[in-house]
């Protein structure tokens, strides 16, 4: 299993390194040096020509040597598990062998099911994390921390942002699901820190990524526009 971890711009800063610190950082070329004087893991350098963040999902999964393959985001705030009590949720944190241990399961799982991928809620609303209900299926995973194939489907690269979500309805499509972990959180920081995507990813363009998934998958859409944000959409089945 292959524990890919995509990085720009962060050398020395990639908070999920120090949760996964033998996964395989991701970086374009011309930064490998400076990610590799810092890493423990490996560091695999990403030719100039490979440009955005779909792009780069695409490159890991045709240049993998193993089947299973995780990628997720570098820049993790917290994860864990959730345990339910009477009047409130106890959140545990997990150390590196235990959610290598999760990722595999969860292969297991998509195996068994025939399903292509799985993933966990990178969300920060409780709502997203429920362990009494711990798998959905006609739901998204996003890229933040998702398990896919090779062998499997590749993402669209005419959509730089909201990749996620257009795989993971054309799967739904496809094979009437996607295994969603819910009993497992995950959050990130995004816009909050340089680096990344930071650099391309405006409002702009997501929300016209967002008119294309709701002009391509429209009945699964429910847009919805909340604190500010003029590109937020939630899936309606």
């Amino acid at each position: 299993m292959l524990v890919a971890v995509p990085s720009k711009g962060r050398a020395g800063e990639t908070k999920t390194m120090k949760l996964l610190p033998h996964a395989t950082l991701f970086v374009p070329e011309d930064e490998e040096a400076a990610y590799r004087a810092g890493a423990r893991g490996a560091v695999v350098g990403v030719p100039a020509s490979v440009r955005g963040i779909t792009a780069t999902r695409n490159w890991i999964l045709d240049h993998a040597d193993e089947e299973r393959v995780v990628m997720i985001d570098d820049d993790v705030r917290c994860a864990g598990w959730i345990r339910m009590l009477p009047f409130r949720s106890k959140h545990h944190q997990l150390n590196e062998a235990e959610w290598l241990t999760q990722f595999e399961r969860a292969f297991d799982v998509c195996e068994e099911m025939g399903l292509a991928i799985w993933g966990v809620s990178s969300l920060s609303a409780p709502r997203a994390w429920y362990p009494f209900q711990p798998f959905l299926f006609r739901t998204y995973v996003m890229g933040s921390l998702v398990g896919m194939f090779r062998s499997g489907p590749r993402f669209d690269e005419s959509f730089p942002v909201k990749e996620d979500f257009e795989l993971c309805l054309r799967l739904i499509e496809r094979d009437g699901g996607v295994l969603g972990l819910r009993y497992l959180y995950w959050e990130t920081e995004h816009w909050d820190v340089p680096g990344g995507c930071a650099d391309y990813r405006t409002q702009d363009l997501e929300e016209r990524m967002t008119r294309r998934l709701v002009e391509k998958y429209g009945r699964y859409i429910r847009r919805v526009e909340r604190g500010g944000s003029r590109y937020s959409i939630e899936l309606e089945f």
